[in-house]
């Protein structure tokens, strides 16, 4: 069965952005149209709003977001990927949308934003002054 798993309230934007940071690029679908996961013997399609072809990030199946009346989205994606799609999709997902708010409100603080990764996998934020 696909599974729907709820997202940090993000924006469709902030979704399409942050995908892309991560090198993962859908397809949206055509409003007049609509677009379908294509579904297995396990499970039938699935409507959605942006879908990624199965073997994204290692996923047996196609996955996708749908958006709900207010925009915010939700991952799609078969009960067997949902626990390595957590690990591997959204944890950085999460990040990337983060990173991409804190360059947004330092920008309007005028302050420069650097990140590093750290050895441990851990993301620092650096804010300074601009110059």
């Amino acid at each position: 069965r696909y599974q729907h798993v709820a997202l940090a309230p993000i924006t469709r934007e902030e979704l399409a952005a942050s995908l892309t940071a991560l090198g993962l690029v859908g397809v949206w679908a055509d409003p007049a149209v609509g677009l379908m996961l294509s579904g297995s013997l396990e499970c039938a399609g699935e409507p959605v709003d942006l879908r990624l072809p199965a073997g994204t990030l290692g996923a047996i199946e196609d996955l996708g977001f749908i958006l709900d009346v207010a925009g915010r989205p939700a991952l799609v994606c078969g009960e067997l990927d949902r626990a390595l799609l957590e690990r591997r999709l959204l944890a950085p997902l999460a990040e990337a949308v983060a990173v991409a708010r804190a360059r947004d409100l330092a920008a309007s603080a005028d302050l420069e934003l650097d990140t590093r990764l750290e050895a441990d996998g851990t993301r620092r934020l650096l804010l300074r002054p601009r110059r």
